[in-house]
């Protein structure tokens, strides 16, 4: 009796931990559906630094907003003045993973789409390049949980990501460590064509903000130009009613 008691038991723990195991797939929505309120706005500071540890440093507005439909990324910049009143928006539809982004460069008074194999190149001279600013809808890219593992003493999923089609991204495939709590990723390696490590994402700090989860101080490197660029938040504030209107061509061009 004992010891069928004891089968009954382990029986029990086993079924129940494949309930309770976490796909790939899951994870990856998971990370994309994390709530980030209804909008929010922050100021930030962008410091660019070079191989030889010279620092440029630039200020800039950043707002987003989530319909339940679509997520929206309006970037301003502020200083020096020869980046000043430079914009940005994105419009990424939630249900499709279709996304559109634009950048508006007040000396030329005119609005680009970014779209083809422009996506790749860089934002603004910056490590990060347009095809890092996207959404990265999870149905759009194949994944694969490689493990749980801590960052800084945070528990984390790894999840390895690459597109379901080659010509939709820059890189051959990426690794993103992931909290278990907030689904927030803390961490990414991106791998170029070649298999090799080419960039490293690291959020050097987080925590959360009236009670959603935030990446407050992100670090870009490019391995292969040995440069970064950091992006600093300040002043973050979410659910704070922005006007809808903010987040189209025509108030991204009012400069």
């Amino acid at each position: 009796m004992g010891r069928l008691l004891s089968i009954s038991i382990l029986f029990f723990f086993l079924l129940v931990s494949q309930i309770l195991a976490i796909t790939a797939e899951e994870v990856a929505r998971l990370t994309f559906e994390r709530s980030e309120g209804s909008d929010s706005a922050a100021q930030a500071q962008m410091i660019l630094i070079n191989a030889k540890g010279e620092k440029r440093i630039r200020q800039l507005n950043l707002y987003t907003r989530d319909d339940g439909h679509y997520r929206y990324i309006f970037i301003r910049f502020l200083s020096p003045k020869d980046i000043a009143g430079t914009g940005f928006l994105s419009k990424a539809d939630l249900k499709t993973g279709k996304e559109e982004q634009f950048l508006y460069l007040p000396a030329l008074k005119r609005t680009r789409r970014i779209a083809g194999s422009f996506r790749f190149h860089r934002f603004v001279n910056s490590d990060f390049t347009y095809e890092d600013l996207e959404r990265h809808h999870p149905s759009r890219y194949h994944h694969e949980l490689l493990g749980e593992e801590e960052v800084n003493g945070t528990p984390c999923y790894i999840l390895k990501s690459w597109p379901k089609k080659k010509k939709d991204s820059a890189y051959s495939y990426w690794i993103r460590w992931i909290t278990k709590d907030g689904f927030l990723p803390i961490k990414e390696d991106f791998y170029d064509k070649k298999g090799k490590l080419w960039k490293k994402f690291e959020a050097v700090k987080w925590g959360k903000v009236q009670g959603y989860w935030a990446i407050l101080h992100w670090k870009c490197t490019d391995l292969k130009k040995n440069h970064s660029s950091h992006l600093i938040i300040e002043n973050l504030r979410f659910d704070v009613g922005l006007d809808p209107k903010m987040f189209t061509r025509r108030y991204l061009e009012r400069w």
